[in-house]
């Protein structure tokens, strides 16, 4: 009988010896640094939407959700309503982050900017394909064009001076999402949209009951950043994410690649 408790014995101390390598060996993930709510326009796709299950994705969501893994920072995403409103709700503290933001002076009032973590190329798309160059967004409104815009959105100095001309009044006209974009464009109400690239190839393909040529003049290359609320993050964690997006520059960029390769329906 006592030859079988030492027995006993031995056993359950090998079992602990055993027990306590493995725990050594499997360190705890540590613990999120920061939780943080990431603004999502869900009519963006491919770069943001939600699907019908409530989920959030595309190319710019898939960006956030590895740098701010990287960056030891837990993030949920936050439906909103309009691009229009990001910086309202971000002022507000509805969300902490918002994606895709082009630099501004007026915008830094209301954030952080972290370097660049993408390019935006932003291009013109007609019905009517392109018979020649475009030497001036100029040259297209004097001769009484029309452009759909996204309500609240940048598209860089050429519009924007532009659409302060009191000659040029009325042929900018700000159109809330896309799917209605390109619903105008369909319907010869639009003679052209802006669009981001990718969205423009992706979606034209998917929405438009005839084809959607894209122009090849530049009508705003940019850099695109996330914009973090000053009341959640401080200069540490704006380091943190900045040295996050360095170190997977190489990832992102081959992400951006596939996304731009995104035309034929599945």
């Amino acid at each position: 009988m006592r030859i079988l408790w030492f027995a006993c014995l031995i056993v359950l101390v090998n079992c602990r010896q055993v027990f306590a390598l493995q725990s050594s060996a499997t360190p705890a993930t540590p613990p999120c640094s920061l939780h943080a709510k990431v603004g999502v326009v869900a009519g963006w796709p491919p770069l943001t939407s939600v699907n019908e299950a409530g989920i959030a994705q595309g190319l710019d969501i898939d960006i956030a959700r590895l740098v701010f893994e990287h960056a030891n920072m837990c993030i949920e995403f936050v439906r909103l309503p309009s691009a229009a409103r990001s910086f309202a709700q971000l002022t507000k503290g509805v969300v902490d982050v918002v994606l895709m933001v082009s630099y501004t002076f007026k915008r830094k009032q209301w954030g952080y900017f972290s370097i660049p973590y993408r390019k935006e190329r932003m291009r013109l798309f007609s019905l009517n394909q392109q018979s020649q160059p475009v030497l001036s967004l100029m040259s297209l409104l004097s001769g009484g064009a029309t452009v759909g815009l996204s309500i609240g959105s940048y598209y860089g100095e050429e519009v924007k001076i532009l659409a302060r001309n009191d000659r040029f009044t009325g042929q900018f006209i700000g159109i809330s999402t896309i799917q209605r974009r390109i619903e105008l464009l369909n319907k010869q109400r639009v003679n052209f949209i802006i669009e981001d690239e990718i969205i423009g190839n992706y979606l034209s393909l998917r929405l438009s009951e005839r084809p959607i040529y894209r122009w090849a003049y530049p009508i705003h290359d940019n850099d695109v950043h996330f914009l973090l609320r000053k009341e959640k993050f401080d200069e540490l964690h704006r380091q943190r994410i900045n040295h996050a997006i360095t170190a997977l520059k190489p990832h992102i960029t081959s992400m951006v690649e596939r996304y731009r390769q995104l035309k034929q329906p599945n």
